[in-house]
């Protein structure tokens, strides 16, 4: 990509000379050159100089806007090329949101490494809102999770499961034994909840207030779902989780909540760049997902 508009996003990005300098391998006062040639070539002033360092000035914002558009197509056209010469890929990066980093990411990796043996793979657990910058950015390349947003330029997607978030406590707790559960049952509980997800978290208070009741407690954060479920065991905490993983729930001695409403649905699936369509190993990924996905969803359409 041209190197000017690369010292333009990365001032834009940290919004420090320094920082930027460091990062694109440039002296500071070259890169001071540089973006003063990118101004005088723009014919407009692109950045606030101040103390706290580089701001953006309207025309700057626009400059950006278009520079990460020419920064997609670039690193898509690479890729695009890459599959005309090479035909495959090194690595193969994937992040998994909570309904299906448990069970059927992992699947989908080891299954995927015995196809495509030449390949390096790495997992990654993140949400949605997460892993899509890093999808765009060329960090992974298939982001499994939430598909509540707008298609973004370059990025497709496809839909697999309709998840529901449900309540899960420990098996042998008061809740627990109850045939069913009403929103006020879960008055006054401690939550724990997965420490990735800041949308659960919103998802919980509407959920509360909806139903007229107190602002959940939470007492705890957590950063792996299995380690929640383990710390809800033998205590009245309560934690949220999709229908999916109940299995690996009971297994760790957890039962699901039969409520009344669940806490939210949403559609997921997976995502991933259009110049990495036509890859064998996109292509086997989306079929493999397919695959491991059907029961749940079958599970779950007849639930709905």
């Amino acid at each position: 990509m041209d190197r000017n508009l690369k010292a333009f996003l990365a001032v834009a990005r940290s919004g420090n000379l320094t920082a930027a300098a460091e990062k694109i391998g440039l002296t500071q006062p070259a890169l001071t050159k540089t973006i003063r040639r990118v101004e005088l070539d723009f014919g407009a002033r692109l950045f606030e100089r101040t103390t706290r360092g580089m701001f953006l000035t309207p025309a700057g914002e626009l400059l950006l806007d278009r520079a990460e558009r020419i920064e997609l197509h670039y690193r898509q056209g690479k890729e695009e090329i890459r599959l005309i010469e090479t035909g495959a890929l090194e690595e193969f990066r994937i992040a998994a949101g909570v309904a299906y980093h448990v069970a059927i990411a992992p699947d989908l990796v080891k299954r995927l490494s015995f196809e495509f043996p030449r390949t390096r793979f790495a997992l990654h657990f993140q949400v949605a809102g997460q892993a899509l910058p890093r999808l765009m950015a060329g960090d992974i390349d298939l982001a499994l999770g939430a598909l509540d947003h707008m298609p973004l330029e370059g990025i497709e997607t496809v839909p697999f499961l309709n998840v529901e978030m449900s309540v899960y406590v420990c098996a042998e707790s008061a809740l627990a034994r109850k045939p069913t559960v009403t929103p006020r049952d879960l008055a006054g509980k401690k939550w724990v909840v997965y420490q990735r997800d800041p949308v659960m978290l919103s998802r919980l208070n509407s959920y509360a207030a909806e139903n007229k009741l107190p602002v959940p407690e939470i007492v705890m954060e957590i950063d792996s779902l299995l380690a929640s479920f383990r710390v809800v065991r033998g205590t009245d905490f309560v934690t949220s989780a999709t229908t999916v993983v109940r299995e690996s729930a009971e297994e760790e001695g957890l039962k699901m909540l039969e409520l009344d409403r669940a806490i939210w649905y949403f559609d997921s699936g997976a995502s991933y760049r259009r110049s990495q369509r036509d890859y064998a190993i996109t292509r086997r990924a989306l079929a493999i997902l397919q695959e491991l996905t059907e029961g749940h969803a079958g599970r779950h359409s007849q639930k709905l």
